[in-house]
């Protein structure tokens, strides 16, 4: 395993595995240990995961930020870790990332998958304030407010105490949090979104209540030539709630990509 640390913007990644580059990005506070139940489906790929600005091994930045600083950074970890162009999955916020990314710097990527995401809080018909007000409680407090919009009632308690126990590992500060829905509250490119022409992979779970299923489906309408694909009983964290289905999608669309 490649370990690095890209020390212009002093942001923390690593790299596993051989084959095409697939970059993940993660979304709202969250930092890549997050990404424990995507990597064993992605083993024959090289992935390439960092903490954004704001979390984990990166930790929070007093200068401000904004969605352009948060993509040039995943450029910047693309170039420290020598790749030209790859696959990027961004996740909820990472999922906006991910778009300014492509639209931004279209020969870096190959394909782009975005999961539980949507075209910018401007278009979300969910109030993103009680996302800002749950920032401000202590991480475990955090997590237990959060965890009805993330799941499915049917999700096991034992798998939700397992993401929590993941993220408590490294946990992110109040600060280091909103700092991150500052950057991403204001972006708004859905009047580019044309301009995608790499595959474009939209994975969404119907039962999502944060970010609600029409954000998808007007996120992958905005997109041309997009696959949208639906995952039944799964909600925000769908790696969580249907590990394999949503792993077999993403398998599925990295295979026709590649």
């Amino acid at each position: 395993m490649e370990v690095g640390m890209q020390t212009t913007a002093g942001i923390w990644w690593e790299s596993t595995g051989e084959g095409e580059p697939v970059l993940l990005i993660n979304g709202l506070g969250s930092c890549s240990a997050s990404w424990f139940r995507v990597l064993p489906a992605l083993r024959d790929y090289r992935v390439i995961t960092f903490d954004n600005r704001g979390v984990g091994r990166t930790g929070h930045r007093p200068e401000p930020f904004d969605l352009a600083t948060l993509a040039s950074d995943a450029i910047a970890v693309l170039d420290a870790a020598g790749v030209t162009r790859a696959h990027v999955l961004g996740l909820s916020m990472g999922g906006l990332i991910a778009q300014e990314f492509a639209l931004s710097h279209p020969d870096r990527v190959s394909s782009l998958m975005l999961v539980s995401t949507h075209a910018g809080i401007p278009h979300l018909t969910v109030a993103a304030s009680a996302v800002a007000t749950m920032a401000a409680l202590p991480p475990g407090e955090r997590s237990r407010a959060l965890a009805p919009l993330l799941y499915v009632d049917q999700t096991p308690a034992a798998e939700i105490a397992r993401d929590e126990e993941v993220a408590s590992a490294i946990p992110t500060t109040s600060e280091g949090l909103r700092s991150q829905l500052v950057a991403a509250a204001p972006w708004d490119r859905y009047a580019d979104l044309h301009q995608l022409a790499v595959p474009v992979l939209v994975l969404h779970g119907r039962e999502d209540r944060l970010v609600p299923l029409s954000a998808g489906e007007k996120l992958a309408a905005a997109i041309p030539h997009s696959e949208l694909v639906v995952v039944e009983t799964a909600g925000h964290r769908l790696f969580t709630d249907q590990t394999t289905t949503a792993m077999d999608a993403i398998a599925d669309f990295l295979a026709r990509a590649a």
